[in-house]
């Protein structure tokens, strides 16, 4: 194995991945801002570690433009290629060739949806940005079996800039390719290089704070017992929203590609006009849900009506995705519960910032199948003065939330109009390391 050249560049297809993922965001703000706020009347707040978007809480007037959403959604659904990062990461494993032109749709339909106010993550097309950039370098790289490396130093660094988290986006990308907790120890070095490289040029343009400003309160041993019915909590949600969406995926099957969509953004034209801070990105709602601006019965409404959009979502095969958004249902979960259980058990029940994160932590164990990085994200986030609760939540999800994971719903099939077989959890193990995807084409 070539050690300096693996270093040099990793880090080298970490700093293109963070380049390439500032430009992504960058355009977002634009679609969100123009789209979303000048023309339907509603922005909601930003991330606080990017620094916030400029809020726009008048709706569309008159109310028909509401109907933009189904437009934009289905002409969205023949932009994009219907394959997000779990079918790219089933050819990563298979060794399938994907064509440039199946990454550049799926990024660019991901980039309209995401503006138009869908609830999915940006995370899915930064991590694809990775993926890509990645494969091109391995393929034209001469470094032999270490080029194998290369994908997931960039894949960590899409995630490290979505996420405003190198260690986490490292941990990610190594237990998202490797499942069943079989990490593989050679790939983590080039991923923290890729995560570190990526997110120090991301930031240039986007800031290195934190992505949300949560500040753990004091740990008492008692509030262990929080952090376990706070995961099997998560647990339930991760588990109802995974089987939802394989359901909503059979019975839509029917339905035409474009035609899911036109019922996704209709969906989304509806909830505009009665519940508008549904839509889009929910992470800010966690942070001003940790003050005593929002009420118990509207963070309840919020993470039902979220959890409905995303299993909508994900039956339509929406683009982007469904990490970010599971950090905010499990945001406003710990935070639900913390409300409920502090009205019986108080001893039980930490801060807000707290309850957020142990939220944040179990739901994305579950759902993404990766106790580790839940934890260190957590632990990035906050710091590690919550690591017994995160520990406590992230397996106590992780062993219960249904064993198919988010990114399996994508890579079940190859067919982008219905889910297949998916792959087993344990596959590919330590001993079967796959190879590097190839590309017909140039980003």
């Amino acid at each position: 194995m070539q050690i300096g050249a693996l270093i040099l560049y990793s880090a080298f297809a970490g700093a293109l991945t963070g380049a390439f993922a500032a430009g992504f965001a960058s355009l977002l703000r634009l679609i969100e801002r123009y789209l979303m706020g000048e023309t339907l009347g509603y922005l909601p707040p930003g991330l606080p570690g990017e620094g916030g978007l400029t809020q726009v809480f008048r709706g569309p007037s008159p109310a028909w433009l509401a109907l933009l959403l189904p437009l934009v959604f289905v002409a969205s659904s023949y932009l994009g290629s219907g394959r997000g990062l779990g079918w790219l990461l089933a050819a990563y494993r298979s060794g399938q060739p994907v064509r440039a032109m199946e990454y550049l749709r799926g990024i660019l339909g991901a980039l309209v949806q995401l503006g138009a106010g869908s609830p999915m993550g940006r995370e899915g097309p930064m991590a694809a940005l990775g993926l890509w950039i990645g494969s091109i370098l391995g393929r034209r790289i001469p470094l032999g079996e270490s080029s194998r490396f290369l994908p997931f130093a960039g894949m960590a660094a899409g995630f490290a800039s979505a996420f405003h988290a190198p260690m986490a986006g490292a941990l990610l990308a190594s237990e998202i390719v490797y499942r069943g907790l079989a990490l593989e120890v050679g790939a983590l070095a080039p991923a923290l290089i890729g995560a570190l490289s990526g997110f120090t040029v991301y930031g240039l343009l986007h800031g290195y704070g934190p992505l949300l400003e949560l500040a753990p309160g004091p740990f008492t041993w008692p509030q262990l017992l929080f952090g376990l019915i706070t995961g099997l909590v998560c647990a339930g949600v991760g588990s109802l929203w995974l089987e939802s969406e394989r359901l909503l995926q059979r019975f839509l099957r029917r339905l035409s590609f474009g035609m899911r969509h036109a019922l996704f953004g209709g969906v989304l034209a509806l909830v505009l006009l009665l519940l508008p801070e549904a839509l889009g990105n929910g992470l800010p709602w966690v942070q001003l849900g940790t003050s005593p601006i929002l009420t118990l019965p509207f963070l309840g409404a919020l993470l039902l009506t979220q959890l409905a959009l995303l299993i909508l979502a994900g039956g339509v095969r929406a683009y982007g995705g469904q990490l970010t958004p599971a950090l905010a249902l499990g945001g406003l979960s710990g935070l639900v519960l913390a409300e409920l259980l502090g009205q019986a058990a108080p001893s039980l029940v930490p801060s807000p910032s707290t309850a957020a994160l142990v939220g944040i932590t179990a739901l994305l164990a579950g759902m993404a199948r990766a106790p580790f990085a839940a934890v260190v994200l957590a632990g990035e986030i906050g710091g590690y003065g919550l690591l017994p609760l995160s520990l406590t939540a992230a397996f106590a999800a992780y062993t219960f939330t249904s064993p198919k994971g988010s990114l399996e719903l994508e890579e079940s099939s190859l067919d982008r109009n219905g889910p297949g077989e998916p792959l087993p959890e344990s596959a590919p193990q330590t001993s079967q390391k796959p190879p590097p995807p190839t590309s017909s084409g140039s980003p």
